[in-house]
């Protein structure tokens, strides 16, 4: 499917730059915090990046923002469309209520209902489709060809890049001296857009990605050197579900060519950060935005370096479930 928006083959600073002016009053710039409990636990100097501090509670505002702001003021009128396992509906159905315009986002069965109800709250028309994100996808842009709407695609889209991208920026203007940024991965536009800022400023900064075991797109499409089909399962990093598409444009070589490494955390330790980011740090994540913490606090963490970023992507968790994991 053709994209709806101006043509940008490739993804580069200039438009991250350009990204972080358009998104400007929409998605906010957001503290990086030293943890006092990671570092002395850790014997490392660790900044959580806290995304959890935009409007809809995650960072998935800043690309769906750049890429609803991209396009023509006419196109935008005829509504908008998406796919998402949460946070980046939440975040098409945020803008579009500022801008008033007509949204509707498709979900698959495996969304929470807490985050379905969170997408509706905005005004948004919500339509629960089929067993997996790569169902909801086909449905909403089903829709998007039916109805001629724009459809806003969770990650393989450059805008969506580009505005995912300006998280490295205040990164890298808050700490300078940044060696190591974990950065959660699912179908790649975080972690492309942020690898690539980081690596285009400075090349030896490592660049960790970091998902769940169960489902990791990404991760086994990298080891086999093309996209891959992985089944979607039951997770705590319901976040960080979904394919990486087949017919996949940017994501997929971006994060071949800018991540050094991608690491898993099994579901024992998300449920462990999950419970340390709000015992420890005061802070509530939802399983995919606790990933970073879990890798910090596993043994491999002995080779990130002396100075990291974690990402703290998202705070989107249900309050029952969060208290289950933290009562345990």
């Amino acid at each position: 499917m053709q994209s709806s928006l101006g043509p940008i083959e490739t993804v580069t600073l200039h438009n991250v730059l350009m990204a972080r002016e358009r998104i400007r009053g929409i998605a906010s710039r957001t503290p990086l915090r030293p943890s006092l409990a990671l570092g002395r636990d850790t014997g490392r100097a660790v900044g959580l990046k806290m995304e959890i501090m935009q409007a809809t509670g995650a960072f998935k505002l800043r690309g769906a923002a750049n890429c609803i702001l991209a396009l023509d003021p006419e196109r935008r009128r005829s509504g908008i469309v998406a796919a998402s396992s949460g946070n980046h509906g939440r975040a098409v159905a945020y803008v579009a209520q500022k801008l008033g315009i007509p949204s509707t986002i498709c979900v698959s069965e495996l969304v929470p209902p807490a985050k379905v109800a969170a997408v509706a709250s905005l005004d948004a028309e919500v339509i629960v489709t089929g067993p997996d994100q790569d169902a909801a996808i086909a449905a909403a842009r089903e829709i998007a060809t039916t109805q001629g709407r724009a459809y806003i695609c969770p990650f393989d889209d450059p805008h969506v890049i580009a505005g995912q991208g300006t998280i490295a920026l205040e990164i890298m203007e808050d700490w300078p001296d940044v060696e190591t940024v974990i950065v959660q991965v699912s179908g790649g536009g975080l972690a492309a857009g942020v690898a690539m800022v980081l690596k285009t400023i400075n090349p030896e900064i490592r660049v960790i990605g970091v998902t769940m075991e169960r489902g990791a797109a990404m991760y086994h499409s990298l080891r086999a050197g093309k996209p891959v089909h992985v089944d979607e399962v039951a997770t705590l990093a319901d976040g960080l579900q979904g394919g990486v598409l087949a017919e996949n444009r940017h994501t997929f070589g971006m994060c071949q060519r800018y991540l050094d490494e991608i690491m898993l955390v099994s579901e024992d330790q998300i449920a462990d950060a999950i419970t340390y980011a709000f015992t420890k740090e005061r802070l509530i994540l939802e399983g995919a935005g606790a990933c970073g913490i879990a890798l910090l606090r596993d043994k491999r963490a002995a080779q990130l370096g002396q100075h990291i970023v974690a990402i703290c992507t998202g705070d989107n968790i249900d309050p029952g479930k969060l208290l289950e994991i933290v009562g345990d």
